[in-house]
Order: C-alpha cells, then structure tokens, then sequence
C-alpha cells in the first residue's frame, strides 16, 4: 500500500511538471510593472589559482535583494527575447576568512527567458557593476590575500533561475550563479575572486497588471554596418606596489545583423600597452615597441539601446609574447543614436584580465 502511494505521488508531482513545462502560454496575458525580491545564498570560493591556499576557510553565505522592471511588448526588441526584466541587484557575502573579508556587488541586470511560460519561466540572468571588499592586499600586514588588491572593483554575476507563480503576485525563484571580484588589471596582484552560490527566494510583483500580446514579432532590417571605436585605461604589472601605465585599443569593425537579437563579423584592432617595454626589459632579444595589432571575430547581442559584444581576438603583431596568441573581450555598449555609441570592454588573455576599454564608437554606414 506503501509503494502505491509513493508511485501515485511520483506520478501526481512528474504530471504537474509536465504540465508547467510544456503547457502552451496564452497568446495573451498579464505581467506587473515591476517587482522587488529576497533571496538567501550560499556558495563557495572557486580556487583557480595556488593562490587561494590561504584564502579559503569555510562556505559563504549572503543574501540578495532585487528591484526589476519587466517589458511587456511595447518596443521591437522586448518580443525578441521574449518579454525579458531589467533592474538592480544588490549582493552581500561573507567570504568566511579574516583575509578577504567580506564584499558587496551592486549592479544592474538584465535577465533573459530562455522558456516562458504564463506560470513558469526559466531564465538567464547578466549583470555587471560595482563591488566592495572588505579586505585587501598589504604589504605589511596581508602579504597572502594575493587575489584582491583595492576595495573598489568591477562585479559580474552570471545566473540561471527558475521563476516558479504561486500567486497572483508572488514568484518562488531558485537557481545558482557565478559571481566575479577583480579590478581589471588596475592595480596587482589581481587574481580575482569566483564565487559558485545556489539561491532560493522570492518576488513580489508591484503595481497595476498589463495585457502582452507575445506573439506578434516585428522584422529587423538585415545589413552591414561598419564601426570605428576607441577605449581605454590605467593598468598595473610587476613589481606589486609599481607604476601605472595607460593602455589604449583603436578598433575598426564591419558587422551585419543577421537576425533580431544578433550581429556578426570581424575586425582589426590597433593596441598600445605602455607596460610592454617594462615588462621586456629583461629579455634583452626582444623589441620594445607597445603597440600590439590583431584581427578579431565579433558577435553581439542587441537590446534597445544596448548591446553585449562578444569577441575572440589573434594577435599578428606582438613584441611581448608572454601573453599568449589569443585575446578576448566582452562588455556592454550603449547606443546614443543611429551613429554614435558609448564601449565599455574587458580585454583578457583567457581569464586573466589586461585592460579596461572605456571609449566612444562611430558608425561609419
């Protein structure tokens, strides 16, 4: 009689997952304006480096709270997404260990349905912002935080959720995040720290209900455009405690919108590192040139006004080879007009960051 119940149980809890999961949505429904969360984390420290031997001494617990906006259809780009949110996320952790102390991220978000459904949505979460960390590298009294050197530091959060309605107005929300510290190479040691957290939570939605039609999808003209851009920064490299040197990439690009969420295509970039004659000085074989030049393959996802670049660079012109053949960068743009827009990047040599790219953009067609 036992195991009866306990199949009849199964089966009950299967089918009305089924039915979340694969039920067809309304072509028309309702979502809140707005809504304001709480979620409750814990996680641990991804080690990536020998140099977290010291730094990590236990689990970190935290918590969430967030304030979102949720599209309802009313531009072009909010159906291709699938109605996505947008807010802000404000995140505590306690890394457990007097050495890094404890960190706060404050940033804003956009959150993507990867399924959507009228009562249950699975989504992908970006964001990207500023944190705090309690403690920092010294010299004289914390030689062995060799991962974080300033207070102040770039914060990215990657998240997969799941958005469970119970209520008319209430969500039940679970799922688990990858969370980044660094400061992009501005002063060193700069390992960064990687946080791998689950999350359990929940929403409250805020104001007056509003009818989306989903189903009606605008077309996106299709054609190449051709960018110029500039960005640039302060970074640091050995000795630790040692100078600033300013880090700047010229980059020409064509990219055409193949679809309504992406673009793709390629480009040449022109780089100057003032740090490469420093960083050669040693190497008595090599030039001391700092300009650096490669081509990259681009991709980009659009929303509104802003889009994410994605790009995967090779060098041919290189005079300091310790970095390697490959870069990458990735950040987010902001589109002012038809032809002018705002870049913030990160180029990385893999996940070791070189420089910020803060710049302006023309489109020249």
């Amino acid at each position: 009689m036992k195991k009866q119940v306990q199949k009849y149980v199964l089966k009950l809890l299967i089918t009305g997952v089924a039915l979340l999961l694969f039920q067809p949505i309304a072509a028309q429904y309702s979502v809140a304006p707005r809504a304001i969360g709480f979620h409750t984390t814990y996680g641990f420290i991804l080690p990536h480096k020998v140099d977290f031997d010291a730094l990590i001494s236990g689990h970190i617990p935290g918590f969430e709270i967030n304030y979102r906006y949720n599209y309802s259809g009313v531009k072009e780009w909010e159906k291709f997404y699938r109605l996505p949110n947008v807010g802000i996320t404000a995140q505590y952790f306690d890394f457990n260990n007097f050495r890094i102390g404890k960190a706060i991220g404050i940033a804003p978000y956009v959150s993507f349905n990867l399924i959507k459904k009228e009562r249950i949505s699975f989504q992908y979460r970006v964001a990207t912002g500023l944190g705090y960390v309690t403690e920092k590298f010294n010299l004289d009294n914390n030689r062995k935080n060799l991962v974080i050197s300033t207070h102040i530091n770039s914060y990215v959060s990657m998240l997969f959720q799941l958005h469970v309605k119970v209520a008319k107005r209430i969500e039940l929300q679970t799922g688990f995040a990858m969370s980044h510290f660094s400061n992009a190479a501005f002063k060193i040691p700069n390992a960064g720290i990687n946080i791998i957290s689950a999350s359990a939570g929940f929403s409250f939605d805020l104001g007056r209900l509003v009818v989306v039609n989903n189903y009606t999808f605008p077309v996106v003209e299709k054609k190449w455009r051709y960018l110029v851009w500039t960005g640039g920064f302060l970074k640091e490299t050995n000795p630790v405690e040692g100078r600033k040197f300013y880090a700047q990439t010229l980059s020409f690009n064509a990219l055409k919108r193949f679809s309504n969420k992406s673009s793709f295509g390629g480009g040449m970039d022109l780089m100057l590192d003032n740090s490469i004659p420093q960083r050669n000085k040693f190497n008595l074989e090599a030039p001391s040139s700092p300009f650096r030049a490669g081509f990259n393959v681009a991709y980009a996802l659009h929303f509104g006004k802003f889009s994410i670049p994605i790009q995967q660079g090779i060098y041919f012109i290189d005079s300091f080879r310790g970095d390697g053949l490959f870069y990458t960068r990735v950040g987010w743009r902001y589109h002012v007009n038809k032809k002018l827009m705002l870049n913030m990047t990160l180029k990385t040599h893999f996940a070791s960051a070189d420089y910020l790219e803060l710049g302006i953009g023309y489109f020249l067609k």
